[in-house]
């Protein structure tokens, strides 16, 4: 993690401010690499990373109004220098901490049917965005 403002604060760009359309939007930025949080010395540093990461999403979903979906989708589009595969601990992060806030029972097969991770170069640099689809 970076000891700047990014820390603290991580942008939201919300398709609205409800889930009347089906879909709810996570912005992240510097979020580690799938080989960076597992070469962590000590499991007490991939803990920070996972409830800093949590508590940027909270913050997010509260735009939200509180909603559970049987079934979802999630994709996540990203502008990183990261490789796709390395882009995963975004995914990983924004599901665990969604199905947390209760917008699904559960992350199973059952609940979450598709993972797609796309490269995207109309974001702005540095953004992976989740979008959580009902479907």
């Amino acid at each position: 993690m970076k000891s700047n403002a990014s820390k603290t604060s991580q942008p939201w760009i919300p398709t609205s401010q409800n889930d009347a359309d089906g879909t709810i939007q996570i912005a992240l930025t510097d979020v580690p690499s799938l080989n960076k949080f597992y070469a962590s010395k000590h499991w007490s540093i991939r803990k920070k990373y996972k409830d800093h990461f949590s508590m940027a999403i909270l913050a997010q979903l509260s735009h939200y109004p509180k909603t559970q979906w049987d079934q979802i989708e999630v994709i996540s589009r990203a502008n990183v220098r990261l490789d796709l595969d390395n882009q995963i601990m975004a995914t990983k992060f924004g599901l665990d901490t969604f199905k947390a806030w209760g917008g699904i029972p559960n992350d199973t097969t059952k609940h979450v049917k598709r993972i797609e991770m796309l490269p995207d170069e109309t974001l702005p640099k540095g953004i992976i965005l989740l979008e959580f689809r009902k479907k």
